[in-house]
């Protein structure tokens, strides 16, 4: 009996071992030396590894850079090359000359696909003024979007001690920068041509340098055990980077079911960024999904306002709310009704309070709530309601008053006419 509690306790002491070794390596072992993964919908932080140190951002710079220019100009802007540009610029290149005339749309394809350094420059250049202005407005930029522990010191990301940022600030900006069209058709982009220039008579064939979108070469890298190609099945974007200084960065994004993930990873080293993006991208498409709790005029209660007399208006809500939990969990997600302190009238649509979503005591976010039509009121306050009482009051008493006066008027009318009658009769009689 004793030995077979002994081997009962065992198995089972192996079986709860083996469940905790299995929830121990749901999160993955990152190999770069800094790396984050976060919901391109809602920012949530899924898995990160240094996520707040300083790094050299290399070409991961020119995300920055991109999303500036497509926000200051049109692809169809026409913009002449310097002429110190390019003998100023080293690394990757385009071989762009002086004088050389191209539209905004291929310098951006120059920049984001083959990294053209060149192209960086005259972008800044061309919308700043000076490097120097466009630098500011990256750093304005990032600053507005919560990137607090960057500074760019140029705009192509060519090493300088100063030039710095973080793989959590740079999923901020990739968040941001996603949400611009221009930008994700640009960065999901396998291959494009710039036509023959005024200074250049062949065509420029232009290709990603994102092996997650598309390789060509035989590397390959491990994950779970096998050596697998380093394309990624719904990658959108968005981004590669070198320096002997920074190492290999990469900044990916990709989609699947619904959901959209980030993943940066910095310093890694030969195809380490991309093992980790694969790493990454499975455990977060694994273990979260992305669900709509609420669609947009969703009824959710009727709210009886009292003052003075009473009222009923409708609460439903102004917009979608989407977010990303862990799967399995959307029945544990509990709502709380939050009603503002209402005055009517209301105009249509007017925000009346907000509903709060949250999942085990963390807060997923919130809906505002509206009202549908306009409420009109047939309300007064409480001091309103007094001094209406009171003038009606009055206008009763006087009303009152007047009818007795009138009364008493018609009344003395009968009495003085009587008598007058009786006078004429005894003064007849008297005769």
């Amino acid at each position: 009996m004793v030995k077979k509690i002994l081997v009962y306790s065992l198995i089972f002491s192996i079986i709860i071992l083996n469940i905790n070794l299995v929830q121990a390596q749901t999160k993955p072992s990152l190999l770069s030396e800094s790396a984050i993964l976060i919901d391109s919908n809602s920012g949530t932080i899924l898995l990160e590894k240094n996520p707040n140190k300083k790094m050299h951002p290399a070409s991961l710079t020119k995300i920055m850079t991109a999303i500036i220019a497509i926000e200051s100009g049109d692809l169809s802007d026409v913009i002449k090359v310097d002429d110190d540009t390019p003998y100023e610029i080293y690394g990757s290149h385009i071989a762009l000359e002086p004088g050389e005339i191209l539209t905004l749309k291929d310098l951006l394809y120059a920049l984001m696909l083959p990294s053209a350094n060149d192209a960086a420059a005259v972008i800044a250049k061309h919308y700043g003024g000076s490097i120097e202005e466009f630098v500011e407005q990256m750093n304005e930029k990032a600053k507005d979007l919560g990137a607090h522990n960057t500074n760019f010191v140029n705009p192509h990301g060519l090493h300088d001690e100063n030039h710095y940022s973080t793989a959590s600030d740079l999923a901020l900006i990739t968040k941001y920068a996603m949400k611009n069209e221009t930008f994700r058709k640009i960065v999901g982009t396998v291959k494009y041509e710039i036509k023959p220039t005024n200074k250049k008579s062949e065509v420029r064939y232009l290709a990603t340098l994102n092996k997650l979108i598309h390789n060509t070469s035989t590397s390959q890298i491990i994950v779970d055990g096998t050596y697998i190609n380093t394309n990624y099945d719904g990658v959108t974007g968005v981004k590669t980077g070198y320096t002997p200084e920074a190492g290999n960065c990469l900044v990916a994004s990709a989609e699947k079911n619904g959901t959209e993930l980030i993943a940066v990873t910095m310093k890694g080293v030969s195809l380490e960024m991309y093992q980790d993006a694969h790493n990454m991208f499975n455990f977060g498409f694994n273990e979260y999904q992305s669900i709509t709790i609420v669609k947009e005029n969703t009824f959710i209660q009727n709210l009886q306002i009292k003052n003075g007399d009473s009222k009923e208006i409708s609460l439903i809500t102004e917009s979608d709310f989407t977010t990303l939990t862990k799967k399995k969990s959307e029945n544990d997600i509990v709502s709380k009704i939050i009603v503002d302190e209402i005055t009517l009238p209301l105009e249509k649509n007017s925000i009346v309070g907000k509903i709060e979503y949250s999942l085990d005591g963390k807060l997923l976010g919130s809906v505002n709530l509206i009202t549908p039509t306009e409420v009109k009121s047939t309300l007064i306050n409480s001091d309103e309601s007094i001094i209406v009482t009171i003038i009606k009051f009055i206008a009763n008493l006087g009303l009152f008053i007047l009818i007795i006066v009138l009364a008493l008027k018609i009344y003395n009318g009968i009495r003085i006419k009587a008598n007058r009658k009786r006078r004429r009769k005894k003064y007849r009689a008297d005769l």
